[in-house]
């Protein structure tokens, strides 16, 4: 004798879908076998879980980005400046201009005299060292 069907509710179901969730995730949910929930899942929908968590998931792509926009711009209220900057930078590319380095017209050759100078410490302590040995 089979054991009864642990409940699915399929509103749920498709409320996590559009949050992004997974079928392990889904199933998990539910505490049941993720196989034996794609196996209902299919024969509830009749379509396989991955074509109909696809549409799913759009649509709830396209509910976070309308909920954004409205909070962003909303008309009875100030609306949400950090939410309009975040938009702005992920729909529109836009940011922050990059501060330029501000570089000596000579800045190679001041690098390059920078390094001789340097070299010609090292020499100089170099040159101390073998003459304290020798003594």
């Amino acid at each position: 004798m089979a054991r009864p069907l642990k409940e699915i509710n399929w509103d749920v179901v498709d409320k996590l879908i559009e949050a992004g969730c997974n079928g392990l995730e889904i199933a998990s949910k539910f505490r049941i076998d993720s196989d034996t929930f794609y196996n209902r899942f299919k024969k509830e929908y009749e379509c396989s879980f991955q074509d109909y968590s696809a549409k799913g998931q759009a649509t709830g792509n396209a509910e976070i980005k309308a909920m954004l926009q409205a909070k962003a711009i909303n008309n009875s209220a100030p609306g949400n400046t950090t939410l309009l900057i975040f938009l702005a930078r992920c729909r529109l590319g836009m940011k922050e201009p990059e501060v330029q380095q501000l570089v000596a017209a000579n800045q190679d050759e001041i690098n390059k005299d920078h390094e001789i100078m340097q070299l010609k410490y090292r020499l100089a302590q170099m040159e101390s060292n073998a003459i304290t040995d020798r003594v």
